[in-house]
């Protein structure tokens, strides 16, 4: 009867660690996501809102606490004054000078200190609509 209370008791404190985390559990790196919405301005469709709310913490204890945008020269940011590419909100919104190809670059830092790994995504504007052809 004590060997299984005491099993009981282990496998209840490697439980608790592991929610908890410990040198055994380490915290893991996030996972940089990002989508993008199009056409956010129906006057300027070189406006894109880029939205980083898809990334997220494997460990499910920690949070997302910063996001790291790359973006190309000369990006306008209209969303929240953004005079750096290190922001605490998921998304912005920003213009484009010139139609044509960009590659965006997102990575997180969650509130233990680690960082993601890097993710570019193509963004080709301006994206509109095309009607169904006959």
């Amino acid at each position: 009867m004590k060997k299984v209370r005491g099993i009981g008791l282990g496998l209840i404190i490697l439980g608790a660690l592991a929610v908890g985390g410990c040198f055994l559990f380490p915290n893991r790196p996030p996972v940089a996501e990002f989508n993008f919405i199009y056409n956010q301005d129906p006057d300027d469709p070189l406006v894109v809102v880029l939205d980083a709310s898809a990334s997220s913490d494997p460990d499910g204890d920690e949070t997302i606490v910063w996001y790291w945008w790359n973006f190309d020269e000369d990006v306008q940011t209209i969303s929240s004054l953004v005079y750096t590419n290190k922001i605490t909100v998921e998304t912005v919104t920003v213009r484009y000078p010139f139609e044509g190809t960009y590659w965006p670059t997102l990575a997180v830092e969650d509130n233990g200190g680690k960082m993601s790994e890097t993710v570019t995504k193509q963004l080709v504007l301006p994206n509109e609509e095309v009607e169904p052809t006959e």
